[in-house]
């Protein structure tokens, strides 16, 4: 029961965290490597009531744990690690800067699902905890201290699951003109399980659930094909604008609403009933996760794996000189 909360806390933090993306892009605060190194700061956790104090590595390993497989190979971990470290670095400083009251932070404020060392066995299981923790405490320790910096300025390394074969720029995505989340390519996604899905609806049932949604608007059961319609897709194929019966909404709000893996979906009459293809799990821009670990089973180091999915980025080690 633990372990089904555990992945359920873990979806609905994915799932809220979009709007506070969309705050962190909005800042206009740079985050550089001299005010990072500058920062002494300290993060808890908060377990069935009691607070915990968390090391800055254990809390990075925590959160690769939450939100990349564990049997991914160790070059995607290492990726994961180095974007879990940078994002943590760039939100702290955001916070700081907007004026947080001290420098204690809690892993709910940091962004990013976490899961303590003391719940990762039962959350992998008996049989896999060792390796698992082991290949994750090591993509921590090799990567020690590095941080994606993008003309010397930490970035904000966004990421999801699986892609439809190029990620989106988030100029497109989210209105932002971000230079190192443009779209590049992404053709092993194509490969996931999860890659397609394909769901069909009954007519009046998917006239119920949106008319529960919205209200004010009529939908008729005869016309649905011409009332519900992909006005505006963007260069890689997002729904970016829905028209219901005249109501424009984002893309993204319809897939949320229908419980679809991603926006990049397309809708057709099949049989009578509706019939809406779906491929790509998440919002796709940044890092494919799916992307990275099938570069890294063909041979690519997180290195290269980081410098493809972040356009114009490097690394840097804080330690250093």
């Amino acid at each position: 029961m633990k372990q089904v909360f555990i992945k359920t806390a873990i979806v609905c933090v994915v799932v809220l965290l979009f709007p506070f993306i969309l705050t962190l892009f909005l800042s206009n605060s740079t985050r550089n490597k001299n005010s990072i190194e500058a920062m002494n700061f300290k993060i808890s956790h908060n377990i069935d009531n009691k607070i915990e104090n968390v090391d800055f590595d254990t809390y990075i390993m925590g959160v690769v744990a939450a939100n990349m497989p564990a049997g991914y190979h160790i070059e995607a971990l290492k990726a994961q690690t180095v974007i879990a470290r940078t994002y943590a670095l760039y939100n702290i400083a955001l916070l700081m800067e907007e004026g947080h009251a001290d420098s204690h932070f809690t892993t709910s404020e940091l962004g990013l699902a976490y899961i303590p060392i003391s719940d990762m066995e039962q959350y992998w299981g008996s049989d896999d905890y060792k390796n698992h923790f082991a290949k994750i405490e090591n993509a921590v320790h090799a990567t020690k201290d590095e941080v994606l910096v993008y003309e010397g300025d930490l970035i904000l390394p966004v990421f999801f699951e699986t892609g439809s074969g190029y990620t989106r720029n988030a100029n497109e995505a989210w209105g932002v003109d971000i230079p190192y989340l443009i779209s590049v390519s992404s053709k092993q996604d194509v490969t996931s399980i999860n890659y397609l899905k394909i769901s069909e609806y009954y007519v009046k049932d998917l006239v119920d659930l949106l008319e529960k949604q919205y209200p004010d608007l009529r939908i008729s059961e005869q016309n649905f094909f011409e009332q519900v319609t992909v006005i505006e897709r963007d260069s890689t194929n997002y729904v970016t604008q829905m028209s219901i019966n005249s109501k424009t909404i984002p893309g993204e709000e319809f897939a949320r609403v229908l419980g679809l893996n991603s926006n990049h979906f397309y809708i057709e009459e099949y049989n009578g009933n509706v019939r809406i293809i779906c491929t790509g799990v998440g919002h796709g821009v940044g890092l494919s996760q799916y992307g990275s670990n099938a570069m890294a089973q063909e041979g690519y180091p997180y290195f290269e794996i980081l410098s493809h999915y972040y356009s114009g980025t490097s690394l840097m080690t804080l330690n250093e000189d």
